[in-house]
């Protein structure tokens, strides 16, 4: 199976820009071009040319001279933009993790951008199952006929193509889900306040899936090393592994050694 591939770095960067117009936008009822053009340090026709792209997928609208957000109560940004932002970091990070599935494990996959990575990694395994609420995860698992792969029923979540809520919990309890390893995704991972994530009705199913897993193993990119997000997951002393890159914090990488956790640099 060919590997996802990942955006080149002229999409890698306009994607970045796309993120940091989105959140400007979203600190001020509308903004102009050449306000725009000046805190991000580029020519207003390239600000022209993204706020066409992004008023194309419908994240803003022009007004004249500028632009608004056409939606002010996103939680985080859309999920085509995440999927892109470090997509070369999050696939040496699944691919890492692949290293440490072995034949016949019973997954747990979180949602996400990260986890999606890992599927082709998986082509080579025999026997193995996976319990997933990433519909993007599953599509990509569809392809590969060594899997079998299941779907926790419950609330779609539009903005991170995935399920949670009370009927995904209730359908892992109702069958008494036992697995061997959860990969987990989250917003954030510090030694000190543990592994967070910015949305909290995504939390329980996260715990869930901790609970009913042997071992649990978060993986994030560098960027979200050292950070904090809103809620809490769990402490990172209840993960058995850590996988992430080589452009995490090396102090906190330390730290989060110090507690017993296996960190791995994915290269």
């Amino acid at each position: 199976m060919p590997r996802k591939k990942v955006a080149s770095d002229d999409q890698q960067v306009a994607r970045v820009r796309h993120l940091k117009i989105l959140n400007i936008l979203k600190e001020s009822p509308t903004a102009s071009i050449k306000e725009l053009a000046d805190r991000l340090d580029i020519s207003q026709s390239t600000i022209r040319r993204d706020l066409d792209e992004l008023t194309t997928q419908g994240l803003v609208r022009r007004v004249f001279g500028g632009a608004i957000l056409e939606r002010q109560n996103w939680n985080e940004p859309p999920f085509e933009l995440r999927e892109t932002l470090h997509s070369q970091e999050k696939d040496k990070i699944c691919r890492c993790a692949a290293e440490i599935i072995t034949d016949g494990d019973i997954l747990f996959i979180d949602g996400g951008t990260t986890t999606q990575f890992i599927v082709p990694y998986l082509a080579s395994k025999k026997n193995l199952t996976v319990v997933t609420c990433g519909l993007n995860v599953a599509y990509e698992l569809n392809r590969l006929e060594n899997i079998t792969t299941f779907i926790v029923g419950g609330e779609l979540y539009t903005d991170s193509h995935s399920i949670s809520g009370a009927l995904a919990l209730a359908v892992l309890d109702v069958y008494k889900i036992r697995c061997t390893k959860a990969l987990i995704a989250a917003s954030a991972v510090s030694a000190e306040h543990g592994v967070t994530n910015r949305i909290l009705d995504r939390i329980p199913l996260k715990r869930k899936a901790m609970e009913i897993s042997q071992k649990s193993i978060v993986l994030a990119d560098g960027s979200k090393i050292g950070t904090v997000a809103l809620g809490q997951i769990a402490p990172i002393t209840e993960f058995s592994d850590l996988i992430t890159d080589a452009s995490a914090p090396e102090e906190e990488i330390a730290a989060i050694r110090a507690l017993g956790v296996d960190v791995h640099i994915a290269v």
